[in-house]
């Protein structure tokens, strides 16, 4: 007799699906290689189910036999995954392809040899967690092996794929091959760990059947998408509605078993508590009772049906397993094994029961009432009959009557409209639709005929136009030319009002502090790039100042600096800017000019420049304001007094840890109408202190990775985790920040050093460097500050001479003839710095644009890819490189690169006119 259960229902409805898509896949015309591939997989996956299925209805020792289907199925359908995984989406390793595939068949074939030899020589067992026979664990074991070998050889094959796919086709097969993997690797792995007896044959059931219907519904769907074989829009629809109804079938039926479930422990509970309270037994499913008593050693026979003969040693040891581990009023499965069986017994349904074991306690004993395991089978199967009847049903309906419903309203319409289509391909543009619905399709279909009267009424226009084209093409050109060359002449202009700006703002932002004990270095980089007259610059509203000042009778040296961020984009920042940087250099002029002593105090300075810089501000009406920090730090003390004009907190390094030296904001804009009274905020250093100070650029990052999609940073802390990243070098501090994402606003950083013994990256070669090298290398520093360039570049390469490894003169010794523009020169010591720091991504940007300039194009892209794969979103990197590959005749990588540049910045002039010169070429 046939019973259905809930793995029978959950088997049969992946069987139905398989075929399904099997059937689907048969009906192809013209199908691809892979494709039957793929037919022979489903194929054979719903032999699998179909085993599975037929273990499930007959709960007798023959249906055990179906290991010898799902073995043969599931081994064979990982040979054909393997093949299709070669096939698809073509076959690059047709030799290889023939011998592995040779190979894996000829394992299989032998394997399955085995496993058959395993279950014609082992009597199988019943899993009351699977509700099967099956066998033991080690039959099946040398499969299961196998099964997890051939499908990492398929990941090999999907991988090894990926990797050498032309970028068009890595996205289709990325979706196959994770699919492919998912859907088949947990099942199989889940099979190997119930032959270990990791995982009961019930948790096998449930990820098997999961991965099978949401799995494999979503490979196919892949497939179809992906697949170069026709298929119809009718065969999508019926295809994912098979799939949903039968997911949500088996989820319904999931949750019917499970109250059955329930509602049998309820109902034999029940019966077996009427019989202690009453000791009758009419009327119920009980197949007998033996009782226990705590002060007998031998169990008691109370109830018995006809042809059940209860073993009573085996009852007593299940009573006394039982009561230890008081499982009371528990459906518990009993195997009744007759009383002479054999060890290799095995157990007919009749020997099958499930148990409740009763505690009486004023007989002061144990009872074990057993119910027969086919009642409980067709106490589930009253129901379950009715749920195939109904999926087998709702799969007729939607197989056979839905292509029927859907024929006039879907089906007709859209190859009517189809058809249409093809008759304008073929130039006959009097086709009319007719419109049998009107729905989406019937809309569709009458905006159609519109279209094509509106194109055939637009024919007849354009054949009376073609007479008098060429006319009209000749004022047109010209319009187009004269506008054009307006056009140039206002862009040129334009350029030309950026450069003489830019001419005007450089010689504003000045290094002149000269002070022994505190080190001043800036970093300034402007948001708008352009070209004018062949030569590059850039324009913005950042700027930094510094210098030194003397306080008093007793010529206290004080170092000031600034840094100041004007708003606006462009011209109105450069303009900011500007105006910013004369009124604190004319201020610095009237303190500091020829050794003048002021006889205020420096908080009193700070009080009158901030008074004087934010009138002039002021008198722009809120049109021009700037943010900025302006301070003076004593060169012996380090006593430090500044202002903080909402500019972007100071941070201060200190033994390798970085923090923010305000808390709150304590004064607006300068030009800016405000509620604050002016406060001076003031700080005492210690040597080896490290000051940067810096505009918004410094966290106005977009952080994606594919620079396109805009993700603001909006963690205030991430800059002070790159100032200590970066261990107190401004330039590792610039390139930290350029390999974050790309810059969006300008950047400008000051890095303020407080008698510094040593510079921070000398502090590690400290042993290895000597004491004479050290003091060359300082000087050198304090004459470059002087602008006395010659005699610097001597005392470095002696320092050099006598320390080789000596990293920072190198890298100083390289940036003086770079900035000098003596390219050669520069490379060679850029060079020998990157052979101890061969990480450092500034230097090998300014190496590759040394080597672009000595026509070293090949060298030059080298490096510049080595910044690239730290700094993917570094600008002008990108135009670098992307101009270095159009030189060397490389255009479709120069296009690649350039088309990263236009993701960040399309407007930027340079990557304006590589553009132009691509397209000159073809790319």
């Amino acid at each position: 007799m046939v019973y259905f259960n809930s793995w029978a229902i959950s088997s049969l409805i992946c069987s139905i699906f398989t075929f399904v898509v099997f059937a689907f896949l048969a009906g192809l015309r013209k199908k691809a290689n892979y494709t039957s591939a793929f037919l022979l997989l489903f194929f054979l996956v719903f032999l699998v189910n179909f085993g599975f299925f037929l273990s499930a209805i007959f709960p007798y020792p023959f249906a055990s036999y179906h290991r010898m289907l799902t073995g043969f199925g599931a081994l064979f359908g990982s040979v054909f995954l393997c093949i299709f995984a070669y096939l698809y989406p073509k076959n690059e390793n047709p030799k290889e392809t023939k011998y592995v595939i040779g190979t894996l068949i000829s394992i299989s074939v032998l394997t399955i040899i085995y496993s058959f030899y395993q279950i014609l020589t082992n009597r199988p067992k019943f899993d009351f967690t699977g509700q099967i026979y099956t066998y033991p664990q080690k039959v099946g074991s040398i499969l299961a092996i196998f099964l997890l070998v051939f499908t990492f050889i398929m990941i090999v094959i999907q991988v090894r794929k990926l990797i050498r796919a032309e970028k068009e086709d890595r996205k289709p097969l990325f979706q196959i091959s994770l699919g492919m993997i998912v859907t088949y690797l947990v099942p199989i792995v889940s099979n190997l760990l119930l032959r270990e007896g990791v995982i009961t044959f019930n948790i096998f059931q449930q990820l098997y059947v999961g991965f099978m219907i949401l799995g494999y519904f979503t490979l196919i769907i892949l497939f179809i998408n992906n697949t170069v074989d026709k298929t119809s829009f009718m065969t999508k629809i019926v295809g994912i509605t098979v799939a949903t109804c039968l997911v949500f079938a088996q989820g319904f039926s999931t949750v019917v078993n499970l109250k059955n479930e329930s509602f049998f422990d309820e109902i034999s509970l029940k019966e077996a508590l009427t019989y202690l309270n009453t000791g009758r037994t009419e009327g119920s499913s009980i197949a007998y009772i033996v009782s226990l008593s705590d002060s007998a050693s031998k169990p008691k026979l109370l109830v018995k049906n006809q042809g059940v003969e209860p073993n009573l040693s085996v009852s007593q040891k299940d009573i006394l397993e039982n009561t230890k581990s008081e499982n009371f009023s528990k459906r518990i499965s009993t195997i009744n094994f007759p009383k002479n069986a054999r060890e290799d017994y095995v157990p007919s349904a009749k020997d099958l029961f499930y148990s409740y074991y009763i505690r009486d306690e004023v007989g002061q004993r144990t009872l074990q009432v057993a119910f027969p395991y086919l009642y409980y089978r067709k106490f589930l199967d009253d129901t379950n009959r009715w749920i195939v009847l109904l999926i087998v049903s709702l799969v007729f309906v939607i197989l056979v009557l839905f292509p029927v419903f859907f024929n006039r309203s879907l089906v007709r319409p859209l190859n009517t409209l189809i058809s249409g289509v093809g008759e304008v391909n073929l130039g006959n543009l009097s086709v009319r639709i007719p419109v049998l619905v009107q729905d989406e399709i019937g809309y569709l279909s009458d905006s159609f005929n519109k279209m094509v009267g509106s194109i055939l009424e637009g024919k007849t226009q354009l054949e009376e136009y073609a007479d008098t084209l060429e006319e009209k093409v000749e004022a047109r050109t010209r319009e187009v030319t004269e506008k054009m060359e307006e056009i140039h002449a206002l862009k040129v202009q334009q350029d030309g009002d950026y450069f003489l700006t830019s001419l005007l703002s450089k010689p504003l932002m000045t290094n002149w502090n000269r002070s022994a004990q505190i080190t001043t270095n800036f970093y300034i980089e402007q948001k708008k790039k352009f070209i004018f007259k062949n030569k590059e610059s850039e324009i913005g509203g950042d700027i930094c100042i510094s210098g030194n000042l003397l306080f008093g009778p007793e010529k206290e040296k004080w170092t000031m600096f600034l840094n100041g961020d004007a708003m606006g984009k462009s011209m109105q920042g450069a303009g900011g800017a500007i105006v910013l940087g004369t009124a604190m250099n004319n201020i610095m002029a009237r303190s500091a000019s020829k050794g003048k002593v002021l006889n205020v105090s420096p908080e009193e300075w700070i009080q009158e420049a901030y008074r004087e810089l934010d009138d002039i501000f002021r008198t722009f009406d809120g049109v021009m304001m700037a943010s900025a920090i302006l301070g003076v730090l004593n060169d012996r003390t380090g006593k430090m007094y500044y202002f903080n004009a909402e500019h972007p907190w100071a941070v201060l390094l200190r033994d390798g840890k970085a923090s923010f030296l305000e808390s709150e904001l304590t004064l607006r804009k300068l030009g800016s109408p405000t509620e604050m009274s002016f406060k001076i905020l003031e700080f005492q250093l210690s040597p080896g202190d490290v000051l940067y100070i810096g505009s918004d650029g410094r966290d106005d990052i977009n952080l994606t990775e594919d620079g396109v999609s805009w993700v603001m940073n909006s963690d205030e802390n991430l800059f002070l985790k790159t100032v200590e990243d970066s261990k107190g070098d401004l330039d590792t501090l610039v390139a930290k920040i350029h390999g974050l994402g790309a810059l969006s606003d300008d950047l400008s950083l000051i890095r303020i050093g407080f008698q510094e013994q040593l510079a921070p990256n000398l502090e590690e070669t400290k042993a290895e460097i000597s004491e004479s090298a050290l003091r060359k290398y300082a000087e050198a520093k304090a004459l470059l500050q002087q602008k006395e360039i010659g005699t610097a570049i001597v005392l470095l390469e002696e320092t050099i001479e006598a320390s080789p490894n000596f990293k920072p003169a190198s890298r100083l010794l390289g940036q003086v003839y770079y900035d000098r523009k003596e390219y050669a020169f520069a490379s060679r010591w850029f060079e020998k710095y990157l052979e101890e720091d061969p990480d450092s991504p500034n230097i090998w940007f300014l190496l590759s644009v040394c080597y672009k300039h000595m026509k070293e194009y090949d060298k030059a892209g080298v490096a510049a890819e080595k910044v690239r794969i730290s700094q993917p979103h570094r600008l002008a990197n990108l135009i670098n490189l992307s101009d270095n590959y159009r030189l060397l005749g490389r255009f479709s990588q120069a296009r690649s690169v350039l088309d990263s540049a236009q993701s960040i910045d399309g407007e930027n002039p340079g990557v304006r006119k590589l553009d132009e010169l691509l397209k000159s070429k073809g790319h």
